[in-house]
């Protein structure tokens, strides 16, 4: 599935790359199904017969539920559908014919039960962003060159990440209350507290993440979200050792904020969720 933002359906790289990919194998379009879930303010037009797609289908949602409502719409279709896996993506990620070329021989070998999440490295300025091992204080990127199932925890970004549907709605589907930040991480947390592993593979797309560019491609209302979502995760799952370490690592990052950045309301943000008692999510 793809879910778009304000964005039209020629602006997608996604969508364009995916329609690259099966104009140059119709066997694989015959093997997709796609989903586009559009979360902006006006709807577009789509007609499945437009496009080189085995199966297509447009969702558009004026009220923007967020990632949650769009992942766990998708998770019903595939249900309904008997389909296995459900392989997520936002509208500015470029696939290639590697990834599922990859993807769908993983899917097809003998895959253990316990494999809830098959993932690709995704990369940005030559350092790898996802997956990242998960530390005690902070997260490590898995080395470049390793693929196969992680025997240690994992988390990783939504876009490219290939889920098992049994898994997921064997931990209650997306969690409503992480409607887009953190809804990634407290997934690949609750998988594999449940007992679930990860598969990284050997495949390599660009991702640009835009927490590492806060000021040119993230607002600072935007910005305020992750901070609560962040509170609502670390509660939840007493990562990095918990509510005290994380309001000394937000006054930390406050102040680099402060120091880095032009405009401080970043800063200021950071500081106030330090002391934030609250994890309410704004929307």
């Amino acid at each position: 599935m793809v879910v778009l933002f304000q964005c039209t359906l020629s602006q997608s790289k996604t969508i364009q790359s995916l329609v690259t990919c099966c104009v140059h194998d119709s066997a694989l379009a015959d093997q997709l199904s796609i989903l586009v879930y559009d979360n902006s303010p006006m709807a577009q037009r789509f007609d499945a017969l437009d496009w080189p797609f085995g199966q297509s289908e447009y969702r558009h949602d004026a009220a923007n539920g967020g990632l949650a409502a769009a992942y766990n719409y998708a998770l019903a279709l595939a249900q309904d559908k008997g389909i296995d896996w459900l392989l997520l993506l936002d509208h500015d990620t470029v696939v290639g014919l590697e990834l599922f070329s990859t993807l769908m021989r993983q899917i097809a070998a003998p895959i253990p039960a316990s494999v809830c999440a098959i993932v690709p490295k995704l990369v940005q300025h030559q350092t790898v962003i996802s997956p990242q091992i998960v530390g005690k204080f902070r997260n490590h990127s898995v080395a470049p060159t390793f693929s196969g199932v992680s025997s240690r925890p994992v988390t990783a970004l939504n876009s490219g990440a290939c889920l098992r549907v049994k898994a997921v709605m064997g931990i209650g589907a997306f969690p409503q209350e992480y409607w887009l930040e953190y809804l990634d991480h407290i997934m690949f947390s609750r998988l594999q507290g449940g007992g679930g592993q990860i598969v990284v593979l050997d495949v390599t797309i660009q991702h640009r993440l835009s927490l590492l560019n806060l000021e040119g491609e993230m607002s600072a209302e935007r910005y305020a979200n992750v901070l609560s979502a962040e509170w609502l995760f670390v509660r939840e799952t007493a990562w990095a050792w918990g509510p005290l370490v994380h309001r000394l690592r937000l006054l930390k990052r406050g102040l680099s904020h402060y120091i880095k950045l032009r405009d401080k309301s970043y800063a200021l943000r950071a500081l106030r969720s330090a002391f934030s008692k609250t994890t309410s999510v704004c929307r």
